[in-house]
């Protein structure tokens, strides 16, 4: 794990720069906001301990509010997937199955992964949206925002981690 620290510092990095540069600046409507920063809770090594996800969930969501100006809603919700990770690996990976060091969308799969990307990212723009709103009031277009924005950035993760993903193993299942 000591070994992923410079891998993750520069993927940290990278995603804060292209959520910030392009990503926030693209609106495809008012209820599609794309984020593909939270990918990098995402491929947080899989022995990470749930404390340090949270931590590290936390202060990565507070580095983008920084620059956002967005007051700790995305902390807020970087800390809850953090929490969420482990109970979301355990329920959709098949018993017995031998994983790597990180997620991996071709060590794993692309199936696995999008399941496990799309369940994410729905958990992360629930939390985000619902506490961005204070109120259920507007429940329906509240759940547009919600689905609008999970598969638009679910679309943008997989195009950049089919891009920049390492290839070892590939399996389309």
């Amino acid at each position: 794990m000591i070994a992923q620290i410079p891998v993750n510092v520069i993927r940290l990095v990278v995603l804060l720069l292209l959520q910030v540069l392009l990503f926030s600046n693209m609106r495809f409507s008012i209820f599609v906001n794309p984020y593909v920063f939270p990918l990098f809770v995402l491929l947080l090594p899989f022995e990470t301990p749930r404390w340090l996800l949270m931590f590290i969930g936390l202060g990565a969501g507070l580095l983008l509010d920084f620059f956002l100006g967005s007051w700790g809603m995305h902390g807020a919700a970087c800390l809850f997937i953090g929490y969420a990770r482990p109970f979301l690996i355990n329920i959709i990976t098949p018993k017995g199955t031998e994983f790597e060091i990180s997620p991996n969308l071709f060590a794993q799969g692309i199936t696995w992964f999008s399941i496990y990307t799309s369940v994410t990212m729905f958990i992360y723009f629930t939390f985000y949206f619902l506490v961005e709103a204070g109120t259920f009031y507007n429940l329906f277009w509240l759940m547009l925002k919600i689905i609008g924005s999970t598969v638009v950035s679910v679309v943008f993760i997989l195009i950049l981690l089919f891009f920049f993903s390492a290839r070892k193993k590939r399996r389309y299942a």
